[in-house]
């Protein structure tokens, strides 16, 4: 969802939101290649997206009479139509388990996680499109605040004074906060959404006594830079502070509306920023598909460095011929 409050657009929040999105990207493509040192936190970009959500839904939502059922309609307005697409076209690449796809993409149509699977372990629970999972979270957390967006500011602090110990046990005992995609980690992962969320409900209301702002572009390398961080032996800690203290951080700094190349370059890093998180995963099956077609073996660096532009262009093409367009319509109905 876009940043918005009282028609006011925060297009360097939605700008760092693509920058998020092609770190995610790029960190799935390194361990898909045996590249982990890509982006080794691209996974961290999911924290990010929950902590703006958290200070988007309360502007935009934090003081309109819409109702619990209007609400979860535009939130579904807004994620459902890719949802549909990637688990219907993630149909059609799955290999193995055939057998299962029906059952799959019912799953996956109606956003039912596949927390009962019988393979032991760390099963998908969107097997059709595995980065769904935070889908799931965005739509299942965002359901779950509505009611209590009122809630006030002692009983919002106290949610995050729980979750502050609770998180840095799961991520010192975790070594860091890589979850989410699986069945065993289901219940650390609803937290890990939480927390980021109520940071950046915080942020939202602590953002009036604030004059806190960085320039859009300094805070895109400070983004790119937190992603691409290699791994080190205090792992959790750093994932721990990344979720917990810079991303809040980033949020409130990122309160501006840039004008002339970077409000441009804002508004298209935003605008593809959902369709390229949401279709990565099938982008890149659909064209290494191709490449095995062709004759090609293993994951040759520039097979991936053709890949990225591929579905950078996928990701917008499905943008305009199909996400907005459907928007549009499911609006007007």
């Amino acid at each position: 969802m876009q940043a918005y409050e009282s028609g006011r657009r925060y297009e360097a929040l939605d700008g760092l939101r693509g920058v998020a999105a092609v770190g995610v990207m790029l960190y799935h493509i390194g361990g898909w290649t045996g590249r982990p040192w890509l982006v080794g936190h691209g996974y961290l970009a999911v924290d990010f997206f929950f902590c703006l959500s958290g200070f988007v839904l309360a502007h935009a939502y934090g003081r309109r009479e819409i109702g619990w059922w209007g609400f979860l309609r535009q939130r579904l307005v807004r994620l459902w139509p890719l949802i549909a697409l990637t688990m219907l076209a993630g149909a059609t690449v799955i290999i193995q388990h055939r057998e299962r796809v029906p059952e799959w993409l019912v799953l996956g149509l109606l956003m039912i996680p596949r927390l009962w699977a019988e393979e032991p372990g760390f099963a998908p629970i969107f097997p059709l499109n595995p980065p769904a999972w935070s889908l799931f979270f965005e739509l299942a957390v965002g359901a779950l605040w509505f009611p209590i967006r009122r809630l006030g500011v002692m009983g919002h602090v106290l949610m995050i004074v729980l979750l502050i110990p609770v998180m840095a046990y799961i991520a010192h005992g975790m070594g860091g906060v890589l979850t989410g995609w699986d069945r065993a980690t289901f219940l650390i992962s609803f937290l890990r959404t939480v927390f980021s969320f109520l940071l950046g409900w915080g942020c939202y209301r602590i953002q009036p006594f604030t004059g806190f702002t960085a320039p859009p572009w300094l805070l895109a390398l400070i983004l790119a830079a937190v992603l691409c961080f290699p791994w080190t032996p205090l792992n959790w800690l750093y994932d721990y502070v990344c979720m917990s203290l810079v991303f809040p951080l980033i949020v409130l700094a990122g309160r501006r509306d840039p004008e002339g190349l970077q409000g441009r370059l804002a508004r298209i890093s935003g605008a593809i920023s959902y369709p390229l998180y949401a279709l990565h995963w099938l982008g890149w099956e659909l064209m290494l598909r191709l490449f095995r077609a062709l004759g090609g073996q293993g994951y040759p660096l520039a097979f991936a460095a053709v890949a990225v532009p591929v579905i950078l262009a996928f990701a917008w093409a499905v943008l305009k011929l199909y996400d907005e367009p459907v928007r549009r319509r499911l609006r007007r109905l």
